[in-house]
């Protein structure tokens, strides 16, 4: 019985890997003065069951013409042929399962390629996550070439752009206990053009105490608790290898890392923004848009970060999604109807809102927020209510992470009119679509940004991991940013962005731009061309 399973999985296989796995949809673009044209070229479909990962994180090679994607649902790295994308195909070569690899884990989390050197990197965290996980180096086929040992739940890794170094944020979470909580923290790893890395070549940095802001959002039962919840979550690189800034997303903060000696320099808090100046939909249960200004503020808690240069000055891109701790033994997310006692709204907040729109489900009542906050009076009453995530991207200076530009309501504003019925939605069936679901949480949720330079000029794309599909801003002055186009497949089949991949014209199989997503939800990478408008 075993040996016909494997010949009828051979042939099941051999079939896959021959066709092309999926076809390329029409696309919706919203944006009415938009000077980009976005086509979808092809798709991949991973062929996993819907909300398992079957796509999360996907990468490209230029020199192969080939893109690695992180398959969740079957613990796998997806070797994807993109040779062909010209003609519509996006095609899956071989399929490298952890358990086939030699390395212990629980899965793989990210991937990244060498850019002048062709092999590939993964992260796995240990069964335990609280264990320290591994760094795999792969070869173009998918062959293991080496395995390191890094901090406690590897979840992103990126090579500088000189291809010497890979760095990986491990991001320490807790047990669901919560009585283990490892430190967070950042390896440094020397690579060589082979791959072939030693243990010795690994650095792996913890945080000190002492750099840390006393104004940090404290996060846990005590002050050591609060430490060990800094939680490296995603990281880029200045162009110049200079330095390496990683989002902690759960702190509110970001972490500047030099490359050079190998040591964090700065953690800064990010701040807040204010619903008195925003609109917010707050409620999933006024079964509608309902855009309105509250007494609140909201963390911007960033999970992806981008940079980019202009004029000589680096600018760091956030995706503001938000994130809270809310395990067994430690939880801070609660909703505000169910604290409402414990509010003394300070009138600068409150602007003359009648208090009882705390505790209103249609209003601020439904909306989750932390009881990890510092606003706070000498009663011990908190004084406005502060809820996950800044519902928008960001755009900072590197140099002193102070804010330059951030979108506001615009993703909630742009989506309700592009396509209300997705409004806040998010889908855990297949067609089924909770319109106004995620208003008292998230909302759409943005996870992703990457930059791109399409005919000399600067862009940002963001996914949206709730709503669905992509913003699209013209960012070539930071400082006035301009919204070009929000689009999504107009079958709905790709859902939940997760990972965003920027080609430029030059490494690109068509020879125009491509942006490559992978969808978390339906396990699909759409491939769309990018092209300027004249």
């Amino acid at each position: 019985m075993k040996n016909i399973g494997k010949v009828i999985s051979t042939i099941a296989l051999t079939s896959l890997l021959a066709t092309p796995i999926a076809d390329a949809q029409s696309v919706n673009n919203y944006g009415p003065n938009s000077k980009i044209k976005v086509t979808q070229l092809a798709r991949y479909d991973s062929k996993t069951e819907f909300g398992e990962s079957g796509t999360e994180i996907v990468s490209y090679d230029s020199h192969f013409k080939q893109a690695y994607s992180i398959n969740g649902a079957l613990n796998a790295v997806d070797i994807l042929d993109m040779s062909k994308l010209s003609k519509g195909k996006f095609i899956l070569k071989k399929r490298i399962l952890l358990k086939d690899l030699g390395v212990e884990g629980s899965d793989i989390t990210s991937v990244a390629v060498n850019k002048k050197y062709h092999y590939i990197a993964i992260s796995i965290p240990a069964k335990e996550k609280t264990d320290n996980g591994r760094v795999a180096f792969l070869d173009k086929d998918g062959k293991l070439i080496s395995k390191v040992t890094v901090g406690a739940l590897p979840d992103m890794l990126t090579f500088t752009h000189d291809s010497k170094k890979l760095i990986v944020a491990n991001e320490g979470e807790p047990n669901d206990t919560y009585t283990i909580n490892p430190e967070g923290s950042v390896s440094s790893i020397k690579v060589n053009a082979l791959g072939k890395v030693k243990q010795s070549a690994v650095k792996t940095v913890k945080f000190s105490k002492k750099m840390i802001p006393s104004n940090l959002r404290h996060l846990g039962r005590t002050a050591e608790e609060s430490f060990l919840n800094l939680e490296p979550e995603y990281v880029t690189i200045d162009d110049k290898n200079e330095f390496a800034y990683i989002t902690i997303q759960e702190r509110n903060a970001i972490a500047k890392f030099d490359l050079k000696k190998d040591k964090f320099v700065k953690v800064r808090g990010l701040g807040y923004k204010s619903y008195l100046k925003h609109t917010i939909d707050v409620s999933d249960k006024d079964k509608k848009i309902n855009m309105k200004n509250y007494p609140l503020l909201g963390m911007y808690q960033p999970d992806g970060i981008a940079q980019m240069t202009i004029k000589g000055k680096t600018y760091l891109l956030t995706a503001n999604e938000g994130d809270s701790q809310d395990y067994e033994g430690y939880s801070e997310e609660t909703r505000i109807a169910d604290i409402a006692d414990q509010y003394n709204l300070n009138s600068k907040y409150l602007k003359g809102t009648d208090v009882k729109v705390l505790e209103d489900d249609k209003q601020l009542g439904r909306l989750k927020t932390t009881t990890a906050q510092s606003f706070v009076n000498k009663d011990g009453k908190f004084t406005v209510p502060v809820t996950f995530g800044g519902r928008s991207f960001s755009i900072r200076s590197a140099g002193n992470l102070g804010l330059v530009y951030d979108s506001g309501s615009d993703f909630e504003t742009i989506t309700a009119k592009a396509n209300k019925d997705t409004f806040n939605s998010h889908q855990e069936e297949l067609g089924k679509i909770g319109f106004d679901s995620r208003s008292d949480d998230k909302g759409p949720e943005p996870e992703s940004v990457v930059t791109g330079v399409i005919n000399g000029k600067t862009y940002a794309f963001i996914g949206l991991e709730r709503t669905g599909g992509i913003m699209v801003y013209n960012v070539s002055n930071p400082k006035k940013p301009v919204f070009e186009t929000y689009f999504k497949a107009n079958d709905n089949g790709d859902i939940s962005p997760e990972g965003l991949t920027f080609i430029d014209a030059k490494h690109s199989p068509t020879k125009q731009p491509v942006l490559l997503a992978s969808h978390e939800m339906s396990g699909t990478i759409a491939a769309y061309e990018l092209t300027a408008l004249k």
